[in-house]
């Protein structure tokens, strides 16, 4: 996107004007190009294109269009259609037929509005046409601007290779002297090629940054939408070790939402340290993912490749590959009072079958001491106090509430468990004390788990008194517990 500068534009008009009222003589192309350009910006067309046309017919005497008539004509900040890129192709052709050729500051707006409308085969053909444009040091913002809009564009034809061709090319340049800082209250999306940087920071080293981490940021998640993980850990270890550029909190959520599916606790505990090393706070997303992950069992797919992967790894015996099948969850032929054993030594009832049946491979799949460090993490992260169950600092969702649940059931802390599930009923209660909280219908399956562990929770306590509140609030809130009727 050209950069325009509102005062600059005003300050052109009023010349514009000073010039026609006053009757003065022109005496060079560039008042022409900047009426064009006045006019572009005020979607204005064919004023822009009258001007233009008068100039090559000789009216506005012995002036011609050159390169920088059409670097106004180009930079279109209203042309979104078809039929804009048409027209701008034929601009394009005919400045090529005249032996002008395009800089980057013609090709950028062409190759934007061609990957926003889908003509890839235009964008593919200008990014292989040279351009001459040479761009010193001290044009490193400018360069970022270019080589990361080049980038994109490779990237829409999922040519990472060139894309990091442009990577490459970028760092080369030194980065810019001016220390100031872009306007906080704007925000700057990272892993886009439509970055909006107000006129007067464009050369700043913060602005540097800004087209820097996106290109990064952008590659890096083709690379994990791709499943070439490696290659994403690579780069982002590129990016803040030797650029020392901390990731944005986007980037590092696309690695833990990769790792959680796959269960991968030890890349979880490295990514979190990171983010604590770069100062980018772990948000409520973040969290969900990084504690659900080392509490729910895996679909049998993932489960069989889990096996697999700790087979090859030498963590179990090959044996169990061949006899290991993943369980579905329990057999609905086994009879559930032959299902129950003798509770645990805190009283709680044993470990469910269909997770028995996972003895094998228990800590492969649950990581409940994993699960509680992440939690009293994000307590810290919150400034919240996690012994306080009625603290309003930190407010967990269900989904961390019932994996954390899950974690001090499997550690046999019935206590724990209780101050939980206490937590999360106070505070649905006081922010819906007149109807059911609308997570308890977003959330059926898991706050139903839920009050079946605290029912566990109190009868191993023979918290007889807590027992009944918990009947009272189900009632309350029309749960239903799982395989009840």
């Amino acid at each position: 996107m050209f950069e325009y500068s509102t005062v600059a534009l005003e300050r052109t008009q009023f010349v514009i004007n000073f010039y026609r009222q006053r009757k003065l003589p022109i005496t060079g192309s560039a008042f022409y190009n900047e009426c064009i350009r006045l006019n572009i910006y005020q979607n204005n067309r064919a004023a822009a294109y009258k001007i233009k046309e008068d100039m090559d017919a000789g009216v506005l005497g012995d002036f011609k269009a050159d390169i920088h008539t059409y670097v106004a004509i180009f930079n279109d900040v209203h042309a979104s259609t078809r039929e804009d890129l048409a027209l701008l192709t034929t601009y394009y052709d005919e400045m090529l037929g005249r032996g002008i050729q395009p800089t980057d500051l013609v090709q950028k707006p062409l190759i934007r509005l061609a990957r926003k409308i889908g003509e890839i085969p235009l964008v593919r053909a200008l990014l292989e046409s040279p351009g001459t444009a040479k761009l010193t040091d001290i044009h490193s913002t400018t360069a970022a601007r270019l080589l990361s809009n080049k980038a994109q564009a490779y990237i829409a034809q999922y040519d990472l290779v060139g894309a990091r061709t442009q990577l490459e090319e970028l760092l080369l340049y030194h980065i810019p002297k001016d220390t100031r800082l872009l306007p906080s209250t704007q925000g700057y999306a990272t892993g886009s090629s439509d970055i909006r940087i107000p006129y007067e920071f464009t050369r700043t080293r913060d602005a540097f940054f800004i087209y820097v981490r996106s290109l990064y940021e952008s590659i890096i998640r083709i690379y994990i939408i791709r499943h070439r993980i490696r290659e994403a850990h690579e780069l982002l270890d590129d990016m803040r070790r030797t650029i020392y550029l901390p990731p944005s909190r986007m980037a590092y959520n696309w690695f833990i939402r990769y790792h959680a599916k796959r269960k991968n606790i030890h890349r979880l505990h490295e990514i979190h340290d990171m983010m604590l090393q770069d100062g980018v706070a772990p948000d409520e997303y973040a969290y969900t993912k990084f504690i659900t992950a080392c509490m729910y069992q895996p679909r049998p797919r993932r489960l069989r490749k889990l096996v697999d992967k700790a087979i090859n790894d030498g963590k179990l015996p090959k044996t169990l590959g061949a006899s290991f099948e993943p369980a579905d969850g329990p057999d609905p032929a086994i009879d559930e009072a032959q299902d129950e054993s003798a509770p645990r030594p805190s009283g709680l009832p044993e470990i469910p079958k269909h997770i028995a049946e996972l003895t094998s491979v228990h800590d492969l799949v649950f990581h409940p001491e994993d699960c509680v460090r992440f939690y009293q993490s994000m307590f810290l992260e919150f400034d919240g106090r996690i012994k306080n169950s009625r603290d309003e600092q930190c407010l967990p969702n269900a989904h961390i509430i019932n994996a954390v649940m899950c974690a001090y059931t499997m550690l046999e802390r019935p206590s724990l468990v209780l101050r939980e599930f206490i937590r999360y009923a106070y505070h649905q209660s006081r922010l819906y004390p007149h109807q059911p909280p609308p997570d308890i219908k977003a959330n059926i399956v898991p706050v139903a788990h839920m009050f079946k562990m605290a029912l566990d929770a109190s009868d191993a306590t023979d918290n007889q008194e807590q027992s009944q509140r918990i009947h009272t609030q189900m009632v309350r809130w029309g749960v239903r517990l799982p395989n009840s009727t």
